[in-house]
């Protein structure tokens, strides 16, 4: 078992997937309990197009991908502030972004990339670079939920109280949107469009089957993501399989279980 870590690719998939899991881990518990899980499936498919508008102009895709999304995420989270719903919001402007995306590929005549590796990811792939990029934002979003815990908590679970204590909802907001876009274009990357939401949704809705407190929720939640984690990308490895997939089979599975066991635990 011990040869994987001779290989230098599986490292740095190991490491990239322990970094990935803290940062979507943290951001789950938040984006669950104020309903807004569907930002991740809505900013990825902004994520999509925005790799493709990279590869057409022949930069790296992060270059283009990352200030894109973070643009979208701003006007999705501008247009819930009106009367539109969030997740109608949400709706609207990714799908209209993923159409175009699709349309400017059928137009490109130098599209050479495959698609399957922007919708299922590459976590093998992935360079030392890639994993500088992801620990800085990584210790960014550690270094803000930390000194913005209580805001955070405050607005997540009641915005009317936040504005009463005088916290700038609108500020907090558009600061958790943009990281949570800069997550989930790094995410992307490694574990593909289709699956990054499920990658921020099950850390969270596991973990809250067995804790008592949102803070309990938020460590479970990290430390399930970390376990499953590196437990897909091993498991895939040996396998031969897709690691995102397996990512996410393992999170649906340990989920069912936890369930089965909550249930149990209320017939006795």
């Amino acid at each position: 078992m011990f040869e994987i870590f001779t290989h230098p690719f599986m490292i740095r998939a190991l490491l990239v997937g322990l970094l990935m899991a803290i940062s979507t881990g943290l951001l789950s518990s938040f984006l669950v309990s104020s309903n807004q899980s569907l930002i991740g499936d809505g900013l990825a498919h902004t994520t999509f197009t925005g790799i493709v508008i990279g590869i057409i102009l022949g930069n790296n895709p992060l270059y283009i991908a990352i200030p894109f999304t973070i643009i979208v995420a701003v006007i999705i989270k501008s247009l819930t502030y009106t009367k539109l719903e969030g997740d109608a919001a949400i709706g609207l402007v990714s799908t209209f972004i993923i159409a175009v995306g699709f349309i400017l590929i059928s137009l490109s005549k130098g599209f050479n990339q495959s698609i399957e590796s922007i919708l299922v990811g590459s976590i093998f792939s992935t360079t030392w670079a890639d994993i500088l990029v992801v620990g800085v934002i990584s210790l960014i979003l550690i270094s803000f939920i930390t000194s913005s815990y209580s805001e955070l908590v405050s607005i997540t679970f009641d915005e009317t109280y936040a504005k009463f204590n005088k916290i700038n909802v609108k500020l907090y907001d558009y600061l958790f949107t943009i990281i949570t876009a800069v997550i989930v274009v790094l995410g992307v990357k490694t574990i593909g469009t289709l699956l990054i939401s499920a990658f921020i949704i099950f850390p969270a809705v596991s973990a809250n089957l067995i804790s008592k407190s949102f803070k309990e929720m938020i460590i479970k939640g990290v430390i399930i993501n970390i376990l499953v984690s590196l437990g897909g990308i091993i498991l895939s490895h040996y396998l031969n399989l897709q690691a995102g997939a397996t990512i996410i089979f393992l999170h649906g599975i340990l989920f069912m279980v936890l369930y089965g066991y909550k249930k149990l635990l209320r017939k006795e």
